[in-house]
């Protein structure tokens, strides 16, 4: 048998893939499965993207490009933050296979093994195994549903003296909770790692345009310029733009980490499939109302969902003020006369209800279920229908 290396064996597969991988299957068993499970949205690629790809190839920018990506589109991706109040030189833009290459990146250039990094949980399943594959060392950091699955000041403060972290990775608007830190919550981190001048942050900001309290989230850097030099801020095509199986994100930093970044990429991806990048320039210039109209429908489904699954007797839900998941709490569910734990409680929604949700416990969060409302208001309905009477039964 061939021998793998112990650099895997610290990773587990994606949590969120496997459940919409399984619910995917059992619709092609012909079973009407309801998926709450997919972090991507419903809706299509928009035309102005679908006609850039289709462009791209006639024109034939089908060759390589240079592997941190076309000047076009770091340029349009500085002029864009450039709109929100925050001056980008296109040196600080590496463009990227998916956010999750420039996560990669990143934390491969930047932490060496044994390195502490916080990370408040809830979190993205990806966050602690991208650490574990650069050898550092993920801290979970626990938050309240109280204080909105945010990190307190206070906590900050005293987990990053006590474990001299190298770095710190936020999530806003966060997955899987749909928490947003305000600019005000963004100034309280920016005062406590002013004391911590050596610590790195990883700010993903990859579902900033799908935010109900305004048009962009918060950006932290935009918030607190001081950082400025030690910020690697992450985004991408997949959420704003419908544009998940393209593939396409990018990160913003000081120049020598985005040059590094540039480096490691060059000799693993290379360069972003080149006619998306082209396609991502356009996107770029579609209109704010176009982007608008999609933060509304799921505006509406928010409200739809969280409404619902509150009537349910034992079931407490959070208001998400950004992002496309709710994040109920099933811990009356469980326990000595119920269910052994959410992943139970999981196995049986979707083997029984036919409803595919993604266990808390995979972010972090035992006694949750995330629930991705990327999907019709019929099928919100029937979904949490299922779930209730499933509870009942």
């Amino acid at each position: 048998m061939i021998k793998l290396s112990e650099r895997i064996g610290r990773v587990e597969p994606s949590a969120t893939l496997a459940i919409t991988a399984r619910a995917k299957a059992m619709k092609k068993e012909g079973i009407d499965v309801i998926g709450f499970g997919a972090g991507e949205p419903d809706f299509d690629a928009p035309d102005e993207v679908k006609e850039a790809l289709k462009r791209a190839v006639d024109q034939g920018k089908t060759r390589y490009t240079p592997a941190s990506g076309i000047p076009e589109l770091r340029q349009g991706i500085a002029a864009d933050y450039a709109h929100r109040g925050r001056e980008v030189d296109p040196s600080e833009v590496i463009v990227t296979v998916g956010g999750k290459q420039a996560l990669f990146n990143a934390t491969q250039v930047l932490f060496d093994p044994g390195d502490a990094v916080i990370i408040p949980t809830p979190c993205w399943v990806s966050y602690p195994a991208q650490l574990h594959l650069a050898g550092a060392a993920p801290i979970l950091v626990n938050t309240t549903a109280e204080g909105g699955h945010k990190l307190d000041p206070e906590v900050l403060t005293e987990s990053l003296a006590r474990t001299q972290a190298r770095g710190l990775i936020l999530c806003s608007p966060s997955n899987p909770t749909g928490g947003t830190y305000t600019a005000e919550e963004l100034r309280a981190v920016g005062k406590v790692l002013a004391g911590f001048p050596d610590v790195v942050v990883l700010f993903d900001a990859i579902y900033d345009r799908i935010y109900y309290d305004g048009e962009i989230a918060p950006d932290l850097v935009a918030v607190c310029p001081e950082l400025s030099d030690r910020v690697i801020t992450f985004n991408g095509f997949s959420k704003t733009y419908s544009m998940t199986g393209l593939r396409l994100g990018y990160a913003i930093g000081p120049k020598e980490v985005i040059a590094a970044m540039g480096t490691l990429q060059s000799q693993s991806t290379s360069n972003a499939t080149s006619i998306v990048q082209y396609a991502a320039v356009e996107a770029l210039k579609i209109a704010d109302e176009e982007i608008a109209g999609r933060r509304e429908a799921f505006r509406r489904r928010r409200d739809l969902i969280v409404g619902l699954l509150r009537e349910i007797d034992g079931v407490e839900c959070e208001m998400p003020t950004g992002a496309f998941y709710a994040f109920p709490d099933f811990s009356s569910f469980l326990g000595a006369e119920g269910f052994a734990d959410d992943l139970e409680l999981a196995a049986m929604l979707l083997n029984d209800a036919h409803v595919a949700a993604v266990p808390g416990s995979a972010f972090g969060a035992p006694g949750h279920l995330r629930l991705s409302y990327a999907l019709s208001e019929e099928e919100i309905t029937e979904g949490i229908r299922r779930i209730a009477e499933a509870l009942r039964r």
